[in-house]
């Protein structure tokens, strides 16, 4: 889990623009990851690592916009919250196969041997 603190920047307009530019340019590259990444999982239901994302986005045109450090840390920031997605996907999916075969197999009482 990553933590930001807010600092504001006093800058020039120029710094501000280059500033404003690469945060622009990432989230762009965050948007396209997440396409692709959604993309394998819709058709394939395999998630992708950051790495995958990191070497597939190699060529995009927002990735090379940037600084590479940065940009792969956007990609593996991707490849994280897929993770995540996964870990949370499959609870549920326990969870819904649990509730279905307790409904589907319902409690039998004995019955008693001896009728009175």
């Amino acid at each position: 889990m990553f933590g930001c603190q807010q600092v504001l920047i006093k800058a020039d307009k120029d710094t501000r623009a280059i500033i404003e530019y690469l945060c622009r340019e990432s989230n762009s590259l965050y948007n396209c990851s997440v396409y692709y990444a959604r993309q394998i999982w819709f058709k394939t239901g395999k998630i992708v690592t950051g790495f995958d994302l990191t070497k597939e986005m190699k060529s995009n045109p927002h990735f090379r916009a940037g600084y590479a450090s940065s940009m792969q840390q956007t990609c593996l920031n991707v490849g994280e919250s897929f993770k995540s997605f996964k870990q949370w996907y499959d609870i549920i999916l326990a969870s819904i196969l649990l509730i279905s075969n307790l409904l589907l197999f319902p409690v039998l009482f004995p019955v008693p041997f001896f009728q009175y």
